[in-house]
């Protein structure tokens, strides 16, 4: 069971078995009212899944009806998965209003009736999700007929208007529904997305709920790749474009078919009449046959019609018969008749652009830019910049900044590409690019040896938007690379790329990339390439919540650095085998870990690698509550980072320093130690540091008795990490709200904020945060009186602490006794 309607059939299931024997199909509401002593209005609301209903009377009614002990155990975890499902799609945070749709369509002709039946589509009264699936012929116009109709419409949508072009039918692969999902979360200014594709499609109905927002999904390959971002509300609508009927939208999900043909003769002649003007009149035979020619597709008759503003029509049509003739078609298949129109307009074109017209076959990303254009042609800027207007004026190319070729003309230009060194060169500009923007947007993960210059990424702002503009393109870079033998390359490009895809909610991606960088490795017989890879493997199933399998990637590469006695490799692997450890409470094999790391740098020399082995050690110890034993290690790490200059390791030493001394009683000093590391985080623009000692100030509240003050700082400390996305720091930070909300009487504050703690420490593993979490639910529901409940919580967090074996096992047990 995950979803509130499970738990409601399960109930239903639960109330047939218990009244057997009794000549009822299941026990009725009112008899199940009065054996619980709830309202029967309650029950029913219940019941139905208005509500979700509370652990306690769950509890109530499986006792009711029969449950036992064990029973009573397995409806529980039942409910606490419900729970956290229901709470990972709330998000109180301030959406956007975008903006998205493309320039409208010059010189849109036609589709009268289409647009007709779509202004009665948007205004008839529904109950259902109002959506319209346009299929259609590759070239027919069904973009442009969207982007055109939500321009008119768009008034009528004051929330926002959202584009994604789902790629269905470009050479690679789709965009899939979960990478989807976190496109247009982002679009909305959700920046903390869980990972799963559920709870992102949960959190997108929950976004767009009550909202008027039009959504285009253009280029849908299956109703499955569009389901899961269907908004749950009336007030939304969707169009969606495919060039397949997409039954299973019609028929499961109530969309409306329009179906798009090629234009009418009279259209067509209208579209050529708006591109060239009145000599349309006086060419009128001419036309007719250059429109029959083009198929009467839009895209044909466009690109055509860019060629013959300085030709006779008639030479235009003669043109084009030769392209057929050279082609050996007479079918009058529209694809063959399109792909002459191809072929003619791009002889047509001048040979700089021609040139970049055939190179830009070897990009296999979804789109580019000026700097991808002036690699590809080894020119500068401004003359990639010409060569792209002249693309763009030949109908060939579309976009501002960022610019794409429809999917049928980036399969052609892939048939004219034959410069192997082009794609050379674009892998080349893509390991620069990524380098130096690593430099510019994480400078603690950069190598100092290794910054090209690139002029035109000019600051921290510029490279961090690049590297999200290019996340999805540089998997297949990466992909291009391994494939056509250039490992060492496609390894040097994923280790520049890592950092922000696994920093953006782009695991997947990251995981799909570093089984690149392994295969290459391993292919290439690059051992120590192996180890990065395997290295690499185990941080992003981290970052993605997959501690375990996380573990084991990391164990691997742990092995080849000892056969290859690359101890400094080695060192650094254990401590992040000592952190994934410790994230799944598992503190003296971390301990363990990060002790080994220690000793091979004490042998090695590296001072500041040692200061951070150090600190890492020492915040295990703390969460083990090994509390002297974490002060003597961060006070040493401490010394070493001040004898080096680290600004940004003294910030986390004095950190970590007032988190001990705070909870050893010390809170004057500990405070000192916080509000110079506040100072140095600030100075450093490091908002995740700023983040942790904001939350360590509201703990020195706490540890005070001042939970009034400690609830602005924990909310402050939500604030800040959920606009840095660190979602572990967010769940610690949640139950911390909630435990001080709980003891200054805000239990349904409180409950709110363990639950979504529950939620996101279940989805990403750290097993801590649940335990901290339940135990925090079990607070609230003594504290309201539901003795069952709060057993229930905290028995569930006690096998929780024990298995991870720390010190809050005793004091929970002793509570539990207590009560």
């Amino acid at each position: 069971m995950k979803t509130r309607a499970d738990l409601v059939r399960q109930l239903e299931v639960l109330r047939g078995n218990a009244a057997r024997g009794s000549g009822r199909t299941r026990v009725s509401l009112a008899d199940l009212a009065k054996r619980i002593e709830v309202p029967r209005s309650t029950v029913h609301t219940y019941l139905t899944g208005q509500t979700l209903l509370p652990a306690e009377v769950l509890d109530r009614i499986v006792i009711a009806l029969g449950g036992t002990n064990a029973d009573q155990r397995l409806w529980a975890d039942a409910w606490d998965r419900v729970a956290a499902h229901e709470h990972s799609s709330k998000q109180p945070q301030q959406t956007s209003k975008p903006r998205q749709l493309p320039q409208d369509v010059t010189a849109f002709t036609g589709r009268e009736a289409e647009i007709r039946e779509l202004d009665e589509l948007v205004r008839r009264p529904a109950r259902t999700v109002l959506l319209s699936a346009i299929a259609g012929t590759p070239g027919v116009g069904k973009t442009a007929l969207a982007v055109h109709w939500g321009h008119r419409i768009a008034e009528e949508f004051p929330d926002g208007q959202l584009y994604l072009n789902l790629r269905g039918y470009d050479v690679g692969a789709p965009v899939s529904a979960a990478d989807a999902a976190l496109t247009l979360l982002r679009a909305l200014g959700i920046s903390e997305v869980p990972q799963g594709l559920d709870e992102r499609a949960g959190l997108l109905r929950s976004v767009l709920n009550g909202k008027r927002v039009l959504l285009v999904l253009d280029n849908a390959s299956s109703a499955e790749q569009v389901r899961p971002l269907l908004p749950g509300t009336e007030s939304c609508f969707t169009v969606v474009t495919s060039r397949d009927a997409l039954t299973g939208l019609a028929v499961v999900d109530g969309a409306h078919r329009l179906d798009l043909d090629v234009l009418t003769l009279e259209e067509a002649l209208q579209l050529l009449t708006s591109l060239l003007g009145q000599r349309v009149y006086y060419e009128r035979q001419a036309a007719i046959e250059l429109a029959e020619l083009c198929a009467r597709l839009p895209l044909a008759i466009r690109i055509a019609a860019e060629f013959a503003r300085h030709e006779p029509l008639a030479q235009v049509v003669r043109d084009l018969r030769a392209e057929r003739l050279d082609l050996l078609d007479s079918s009058g298949d529209p694809r063959s008749m399109v792909r002459a129109v191809f072929l003619w307009s791009y002889r047509q074109l001048r040979p700089e652009a021609a040139e970049l017209f055939r190179l830009l076959g070897h990009h296999p990303g979804r789109d580019f830019d000026i700097p991808l254009a002036a690699a590809l042609t080894s020119t500068g800027l401004a003359d990639a910049a010409l060569r792209v207007e002249l693309l763009i004026s030949a109908n060939l190319v579309q976009g501002n900044g960022r610019y794409e070729m429809h999917d049928l003309l980036r399969a052609y230009s892939r048939e004219l590409a034959d410069e192997p060194e082009a794609a050379a060169r674009l892998i080349d500009h893509y390991i620069d690019a990524h380098t130096a923007a690593l430099a510019l947007v994480y400078p603690n993960h950069a190598d100092s040896a290794e910054r090209p210059e690139v002029s035109w990424l000019t600051d921290a702002d510029t490279a961090r938007a690049w590297l999200t503009a290019e996340a999805d393109n540089v998997v297949e870079v990466v992909e291009l690379a391994a494939g056509t033998g250039l490992g060492q390359k496609a390894r040097r490009l994923a280790h520049a790329a890592k950092r922000h895809l696994e920093t953006t909610s782009r695991g997947p991606q990251a995981m799909r990339m570093h089984h690149l960088e392994l295969s290459t490795a391993r292919a290439d017989g690059d051992l120590a390439g192996e180890g990065e890879a395997l290295r690499n493997l185990g941080i992003a199933a981290e970052v993605t919540g997959r501690q375990l399998e996380s573990l084991d990637w990391l164990r691997q590469s742990a092995e080849v650095w000892r056969r290859l006695d690359d101890r400094e490799r080695q060192a650094g692997t254990l401590s992040s085998i000592g952190i994934t450890l410790s994230s799944l409470g598992r503190f003296d094999e971390a301990i363990e870990a990060h002790e080994e790391s220690i000793e091979l740098l004490r042998h090695l020399g590296r001072p500041q690698h040692l200061a951070m082995g150090l600190l890492n050690l020492g915040v295990t110890l703390e969460e083990r509550g090994e509390l002297s034993r974490a002060l003597t290690n961060q006070r040493a790490a401490l010394e070493t980072f001040k004898t080096l200059g680290d600004q940004l390791g003294q910030a986390h030493a004095l950190t970590n320093l007032g988190n001990v001394l705070n909870q050893l009683g010390e809170h004057g000093e500990a405070l000192l130690m916080f509000e110079e590391a506040l100072a140095a985080y600030q100075a450093l623009g490091s908002r995740v540091g700023e983040a942790f000692v904001v939350k360590f100030l509201g703990s020195v509240h706490v540890a005070k008795g001042e939970h009034g003050f400690a609830i602005p700082r924990y909310e402050e400390a939500l604030r800040m990490c959920r606009e840095v996305g660190d979602a572990s720091l967010q769940s610690e930070v949640l139950n911390h709200l909630g435990f001080a909300r709980s003891l200054s009487g805000d239990q349904p504050g409180a409950r709110e904020a363990h639950h979504e703690a529950l939620a996101l420490a279940t989805e990403h593993g750290y097993r801590l945060e649940e335990a901290r979490a339940l135990e925090g639910l079990g607070t609230v529901a003594r504290a309201t009186g539901a003795a069952v409940s709060a057993k229930r919580h905290w028995r569930q967090a006690l096998e929780r602490y024990e298995a991870i074996g720390v010190p809050a096992a005793e004091r929970l047990r002793a509570a539990l006794a207590e009560l």
